[in-house]
């Protein structure tokens, strides 16, 4: 088998190894400059372990010996998933990872923007050492709004009330005991946008979901309130999110996602100073990756043998070209 690594993946020795046990391995560390050149490294790949550039049906089309697809992340919407289908190509992703970077990373961008230390740093930085400039506020006593509650908004949940907060959540599956065993209120959506002082999400990108925060959402938002995304950037409408930012319609913003990625330079965002902006990273700790890649390899030594685990298409299973 030719097994391929498309774009850059946290690839250790050990790991690498471990893929050339099971075929022909090729690894690309730089992202591709076009489709074209995406197209001409994996369109001889039995197996393609495929990082952040994703893959379309033109993609599929042209890989006419493609088998399995394994998704170096959770997130898999940036694969098509009808396309992979209409090929029989399996595909799997890496489920339940980074959920505690990811939770950590929340309250690193919430406690940046409450206690302005993106500010503080850079004027520092300038020469101004004035205390009064820098005046914010804590988290203890505040409310924290968790806006899905899989493992990394659990995770947020346990975290804040580490911080003494309030926690209200909306989820599809709200139940008295899951209220009781979280410690929160579950609640609608306008409830929790209006008495958060804190609104995070953690749904993934769905036809439901992309642009549930809108222009309509954000002016149901407190003034002083802050929102987190490190879920997916298009569950933001971000031409709405920067005119809230630039009226002072809410307090500020913390991103780790965003409608396109990379950011374009000229972004209004970037010109921002109620936004603080990180690479999509929310994942990205020493344990993480290594959690992730382990994963990803054994999803394809899984599939090598005949036993494809972590499968978001499992329809595709009864007419898969299976080793």
């Amino acid at each position: 088998m030719k097994i391929v690594v498309s774009d850059p993946v946290f690839l250790p020795g050990e790991y690498r190894k471990r893929l050339e046990a099971l075929g022909d391995l090729e690894v690309f560390d730089s992202m591709p400059s076009s489709s074209g050149e995406f197209i001409s490294r994996v369109k001889d790949a039995d197996i393609v372990m495929v990082g952040r550039h994703g893959f379309s049906k033109k993609e599929f089309d042209a890989s006419r010996n493609l088998k399995m697809l394994s998704v170096w992340q959770t997130g898999y919407d940036h694969i098509d998933i009808k396309a992979a289908n209409e090929k029989g190509v399996i595909v799997s992703n890496v489920p339940d990872y980074a959920f505690d970077s990811v939770a950590e990373m929340v309250f690193a961008l919430a406690l940046n923007l409450m206690r302005r230390v993106h500010i503080a740093d850079s004027r520092l930085r300038e020469g101004d050492f004035d205390w009064r400039d820098y005046i914010g506020n804590q988290l203890m006593g505040k409310t924290m709004g968790v806006v899905g509650t899989g493992s990394i908004g659990e995770r947020v949940i346990q975290i804040a009330h580490g911080f003494n907060m309030n926690v209200l959540s909306v989820t599809g599956h709200p139940s008295e005991e899951k209220a009781r065993k979280l410690g929160v209120r579950f609640v609608d959506m306008e409830t929790l946008l209006t008495e958060s002082d804190i609104v995070t999400l953690h749904v993934p990108l769905t036809p439901s979901t992309e642009k549930m925060i809108g222009a309509r959402e954000l002016a149901k938002m407190k003034k002083s309130a802050i929102l987190i995304n490190t879920a997916r950037g298009k569950v933001i409408d971000e031409a709405a999110l920067v005119e809230a930012l630039e009226k002072k319609k809410i307090r500020g913003a913390g991103l780790d996602v965003f409608e396109k990625e990379p950011l374009p330079p000229d972004d209004p965002l970037i010109r921002l100073e109620n936004a603080v902006l990180t690479p999509h990273i929310a994942f990205l700790s020493q344990e993480s990756l290594e959690e992730c890649t382990h994963i990803g390899v054994e999803n394809v030594e899984r599939f090598v043998v005949g036993r494809p685990q972590n499968v978001v298409n499992p329809d595709v299973l009864a007419t898969s070209r299976l080793p």
